[in-house]
């Protein structure tokens, strides 16, 4: 997918800041708005907004290229078989765009066109960001109410 990195590292540290360490540069962007990055320690860390979560997904280069042989960790990065649905449901994203979740997953949103929309990609990052900061400390099962003003 093709993204600006500039703006990328921008909402980034805008929204994530609060667990993302200084990002050195953007490693990729997927359709569905995940992003491989590497910091400034040369950590690999993948931001999921779907699941409000950022982690460090290989310590180094040779973990990275280890991690992207995993099938099943490939697999997860990739969701093919759900982009291929989106595509056909709401066509390409165009450059600066990505799937975007309505309810995040890990708030009980469904992976089903049903749930998601084309996004703007860099609103999306900060839109979740700050969903995951203000949701950080949630227990699973914890009831929240949300209020938008």
């Amino acid at each position: 997918m093709q993204f600006d990195e500039p703006k990328v590292i921008e909402a980034l540290t805008a929204e994530w800041r609060w667990i993302l360490p200084g990002i050195d540069t953007v490693i990729a962007v997927t359709s569905m708005g995940n992003v491989m990055l590497r910091d400034l320690e040369g950590c690999h860390w993948r931001v999921c907004p779907e699941e409000l979560s950022a982690e460090i997904f290989a310590r180094n280069l040779e973990e990275l290229q280890t991690a992207f042989t995993d099938a099943e960790r490939k697999a997860d990065w990739q969701m093919n078989a759900l982009v291929t649905e989106l595509v056909e449901e709401f066509g390409e994203p165009d450059i600066g765009e990505c799937f975007g979740f309505v309810i995040p997953a890990v708030l009980g949103g469904e992976y089903s066109t049903s749930n998601i929309r084309r996004r703007g990609l860099y609103e999306y990052l900060r839109f979740t960001g700050d969903l995951a900061y203000q949701t950080k400390g949630l227990k699973d099962g914890e009831i929240i109410k949300f209020e938008i003003v």
